[in-house]
């Protein structure tokens, strides 16, 4: 046949590297007039950004490697649901980043269906158009 027979041994080297970032998905920034409403252990708040597998908000006195209660509201009717969040960084601009833990298979289809809106509206934007 025209392919070449694999080699097990692949030397050590990786195909992918993981990101140097904390989370390495693509994240969505909410816009101001439909923002994403947070209450994380007691403390409203507002995310600053989220994608698939985290979320970010303003720090109010969380401790760095915490998990907390948080629930969520995605804007126009995408849901809102009760989960924890885990504090995986809080970087120089006093930005908690954080993982989105025990989402549901239904829940984390309305995040990802929230991040593609999002993604949609942001390139209407850009282009001049409102979405």
């Amino acid at each position: 046949m025209f392919w070449k027979k694999k080699s097990k041994d692949t030397g050590g080297k990786k195909l992918f590297k993981n990101p140097s970032e904390t989370r390495g998905s693509f994240r969505v920034y909410p816009s101001k007039e439909n923002p994403i409403i947070l209450k994380v252990g007691g403390t409203d708040l507002t995310a600053v950004d989220i994608s698939a597998g985290g979320i970010s908000f303003d720090n109010k006195k969380f401790k760095l490697g915490a998990t907390y209660p948080l629930e969520m509201t995605l804007p126009r009717g995408k849901g809102t649901f009760t989960v924890k969040t885990e504090i995986l960084k809080i970087d120089d601009k006093d930005v908690c980043r954080c993982k989105i833990v025990g989402l549901s298979d239904e829940q984390e289809d309305q995040v990802h269906s929230y991040i593609l809106t999002r993604q949609k509206e942001e390139i209407a934007q850009k282009k001049g158009r409102g979405f």
